[in-house]
């Protein structure tokens, strides 16, 4: 869990990249993750969990998610903003129910398409990877609303020296040990 929650951060955070490139940093989340899914089992366990975290770190994790982290928050958004094939339908979806796309719970089904496609080949593992989908929407509203809420609690001394001093960088641990809880529970 706290692999993951430590992972996710550094993972988001531009300024790690020039130390620890993104190819180097998803080799290691497919290694960890791989041996996560296979520990204690035999070398066809193994065979079948790499193909698995390759994809995990591919779909559920590298995926950009740019301006839907601010979970609708943004009024200003259009179809350029969400730049991923399943826009395609949900656009459809919207369109049939006469609502505005783009806006409010938009970013809660854009979400919870983009993260069940990354998580479902962990469904093999456990259905505990159901609980992999919905919640990231949720934890990046609950970090936005806490943060202009209390905007003095990001602007600490100790959170800015870890650079959690932003409501998308404390929504990264706390997805990313989300992540490992359920992983571990797998």
């Amino acid at each position: 869990m706290i692999f993951w929650a430590i992972w996710r951060r550094l993972y988001g955070e531009g300024k790690f990249k020039k130390y620890v490139n993104r190819t180097l940093q998803s080799i290691i989340a497919v290694v960890v993750l791989s041996l996560q899914l296979s520990w204690g089992q035999d070398i066809s366990t193994l065979l079948i969990s790499v193909p698995v975290s390759v994809w995990v770190v591919i779909e559920y994790w590298s995926r950009s998610i740019g301006e839907i982290i601010d979970a609708g928050l943004n009024h200003h958004q259009t179809k350029e903003s969400y730049n991923r094939w399943f826009r395609v339908p949900l656009d459809w979806i919207y369109k049939k129910l006469h609502k505005t796309p783009y806006v409010g719970f938009y970013d809660f089904w854009y979400s919870l398409i983009r993260y069940a496609i990354g998580a479902a080949p962990l469904l093999y593992y456990s259905w505990l990877a159901i609980f992999l989908m919905p919640f990231q929407y949720f934890i990046y509203l609950g970090c936005h609303k806490l943060f202009y809420r209390f905007p003095d609690l990001y602007d600490s001394t100790v959170l800015k020296y870890i650079t959690l001093n932003e409501p998308k960088n404390v929504a990264e641990i706390i997805h990313g040990a989300l992540f490992g809880l359920i992983i571990g529970l797998i």
